[in-house]
């Protein structure tokens, strides 16, 4: 009898300030009487981290024989644990669970340990319980250890300028990996090999071999990034401006991981009293591989996250089967020792690179410039997908829903990722071309940049399909696959138009960012239905004197959307539209405020724009408008803090492109539904239908259609 498993990856989101403020916390529900042997609950979905492991649970699991089921839950305590809860009515024998705040998550371990519930504590140990049966983890203290060996191996002489930071201290490994380096730098630091810079408490502990929590606790309060870039930066850039031209010169650092380790790079390259510095890192995130191979980050310490998965689905399968547990040491977590199996892992730095990395399949060289790899013989594929990045986990989910189907198709796949560079993009692009594909799949960063990309595809006589976003300015496109944009646009600006009464409405313009086609397309649409309303006084612009000008034209050049766009560009960026927005609350007078409308681009800008103007006491109400239909915005939507958003379902447009690029390979005929101008030519697209989404239908448009799952959410009905 085939088994089952049951994964719930609990998308626990770090920025869950957001959600303080909601309703009353409903639990996850599910089907009563389901048989289901093992659950997982993942911190966040907003982190590649964690999409990487959520595809390789998938692949392992399918592999194995088990049926997988994939449920997401909101970054909250409180909501984690009734995740936990609807998975012990459903029978689950053993509950995976990393937590992203180690004791918050104790409630969740003993209501599993009172259902007689194994628990496993995934990457990350659950501290403060003795409900806690297995510990499933890298060796944290190897972590922190090797670290610190590199800094030990570089330095020469004495006297060396040292520089601590760590994690955060809701975070149990932040301890751990600075247990572990302080067991290798404290002999050296007492010897004088290093001094330390940067922290009191540090200094005050120096001749002390083993720390206790509370005085780890004491130095960490002072050197914490919260992994957070920007916090690590600006403590860096803190550090610097305290310190004299003394304790700079030739440094070392200790950051604890990855994200930190360049934001701390970066502030110290730019000190010019800093002549070098070596500085570590930890998880080999492409970001920072690329930084070691360019020189700007010293080391990474790589976790295989494919072994830590297989170790925990070893544990998971052996405690359902009753077989033995193999462990391989314990770890404390304040009440109990943990037994725990650790994974190995490898310092990584510009002399193994490649035999780490690339020779071990962990990534491929494509994602990476400046690489000295032998090349191979290239293996034929017939089709290959460039993607923009893999920093947002909208375009991993991409890769996971395109590597399943294409496979369950019958077609080898290769994607890569330009991570938003276009020498990148037409690297990868030429790499698929040697490899012989018939068909690439493009979706450009910047759309009149992939025409570079096009064109040596159409040279090697490769049909390339753009997908998602146009990629402009050259005939060598052959189709594009896209949701509907100027749909998308015009039903934000109806839904602006269905709430509006009378005339005189204050209407503030938002729009994406002027190297994107799509914001065009969406803000094309949108002026196609608010234009008339603007000019019979419905609506009056508030914060664009270009869009005033042009107010009673009713179809736009792109030289004068473009005009318009220039004032109004919220660049995608979060940060940029809640400065813009604020900007312009700021030169509006309160005549022009009250009950406003607001057409903004996307969900994040329009969370951001909503921020602003939620906090501006002359706004009586306001109707903001969004795309994607994002976990955060549909929250913010149930709150009544964002009024609408427009449902993409990408599993339709991964689909639609599956569906195209096969037909070319296969000699079919394309099915398309329209065409786009480019710029140059009218370019063949297959059309994917959009849905508005606001508190009236957001269960039945994102629930009951599988979308989402309820447990998501907090405050449905």
């Amino acid at each position: 009898m085939k088994k089952k498993l049951f994964l719930i990856i609990s998308l626990m989101m770090i920025g869950s300030m957001l959600f303080t403020a909601c309703g009353p916390k409903e639990e996850a529900t599910g089907e009563q009487g389901s048989e289901l042997a093992v659950g997982i609950v993942l911190p966040t979905k907003d982190e590649p981290r964690w999409i990487q492991d959520q595809t390789r649970f998938e692949a392992a699991l399918t592999d194995a024989g088990y049926d997988v089921e994939i449920l997401f839950s909101q970054g909250d305590p409180s909501l984690e644990k009734a995740n936990v809860e609807s998975l012990i009515t459903k029978g689950v024998k053993v509950i995976i669970i990393c937590p992203h705040d180690s004791s918050a998550a104790a409630a969740s371990a003993e209501a599993a340990r009172a259902a007689g519930v194994t628990v496993i504590s995934y990457d990350r140990l659950i501290t403060g319980t003795e409900a806690v049966d297995y510990y499933v983890t890298f060796d944290s203290v190897a972590v922190g250890a090797a670290q610190a060996q590199y800094l030990v191996d570089k330095a020469e002489g004495e006297g060396n300028p040292l520089y601590l930071y760590a994690g955060a201290a809701s975070d149990n490994n932040a301890f751990l990996f600075f247990e572990g380096a302080w067991n290798v730098l404290q002999p050296k630091i007492a010897d004088g090999t290093f001094y330390i810079v940067n922290s009191d408490e540090a200094v005050a502990l120096q001749d002390k071999a083993t720390l206790t929590r509370d005085e780890m606790s004491n130095i960490i309060g002072q050197i914490t990034t919260n992994w957070d870039f920007d916090d690590a930066k600006s403590l860096a850039e803190a550090n610097l401006t305290a310190a004299p031209a003394e304790d700079k010169g030739d440094v070392f650092i200790l950051a604890p991981n990855d994200g930190t380790a360049r934001a701390i790079a970066d502030a110290f390259s730019a000190d010019t009293d800093i002549s070098s510095y070596i500085v570590t890192g930890q998880d080999a995130e492409i970001a920072s591989v690329q930084y070691i191979i360019d020189g700007k980050q010293s080391m990474t310490v790589l976790k295989d996250v494919r072994q830590l998965v297989d170790d925990a689905i070893t544990m998971a399968v052996s405690v359902v089967e009753g077989r033995t547990v193999e462990t391989t040491g314990s770890y404390n977590n304040g009440v109990i020792d943990v037994p725990a199996k650790q994974s190995a892992v490898v310092t990584v730095d510009q002399s193994n690179v490649v035999e780490a990395l690339i020779d071990s399949g962990y990534y491929e060289a494509s994602e990476f410039t400046g690489l000295d790899v032998e090349s191979s013989e290239p293996a034929v594929l017939p089709i290959g997908i460039v993607l923009p990045t893999k920093d947002e986990p909208r375009w991993i989910q991409d890769q996971t829903r395109f590597e399943a189907a294409l496979t369950d198709a019958g077609y080898d796949v290769e994607i890569l990722f330009s991570q938003g560079d276009p020498s990148l993009e037409k690297a990868n692009v030429e790499s698929l071309i040697t490899k012989g594909v018939k068909v690439i799949i493009i979706c450009p960063h910047d759309s009149s940049a992939a025409a570079a990309s096009a064109e040596a595809a159409r040279a090697a006589g490769v049909t390339v399909i753009s997908y998602d976003r146009l990629i402009t300015g050259t005939e060598a496109v052959d189709y594009y696959v896209t949701f509907d944009s100027v749909a998308v646009g015009a039903a934000q600006a109806q839904y602006l138009v269905d709430k509006a009464e009378g005339e005189g409405n204050p209407l503030y313009l938002y729009a994406g960012a002027a190297s994107d086609n799509n914001a065009f397309l969406f803000f094309e649409g949108a002026w196609n239905v608010l234009q008339p309303k603007i000019a019979d006084g419905t609506f009056y612009i508030v914060n664009s004197d270009e869009a005033v000008a042009l107010q009673d034209k009713a179809t736009l050049t792109r030289d004068e959307m473009s005009n318009i766009i220039g004032q109004i560009t919220t660049n995608w960026d979060f940060d940029d539209a809640k400065s813009l927005a604020e900007a312009n609350l700021t030169a509006a007078p309160a005549e022009d405020k009250g009950d406003v409308f607001i057409l903004a681009p996307n969900d994040g800008t329009a969370r951001a724009i909503a921020d602003a103007f939620s906090a501006d006491t002359d706004i009586s109400s306001y109707i903001v408008t969004g795309q994607d239909a994002e976990i955060a915005s549909v929250q913010y939507i149930i709150d009544g803090k964002q009024s609408m958003t427009v449902l993409k379902d990408v599993r339709q447009l991964v689909d639609d492109a599956i569906t195209m690029a096969v037909s070319v390979v296969e000699g079919r005929t394309v099915e398309t539904t329209g065409s786009y101008n480019n710029g140059v030519i009218d370019v063949p697209a297959k059309q994917s239908a959009v849905v508005t989404v606001d508190q009236s239908n957001v269960v039945e448009a994102l629930i009951d259609s599988g979308y989402y799952e309820a447990s998501q959410f907090t405050g449905l009905e």
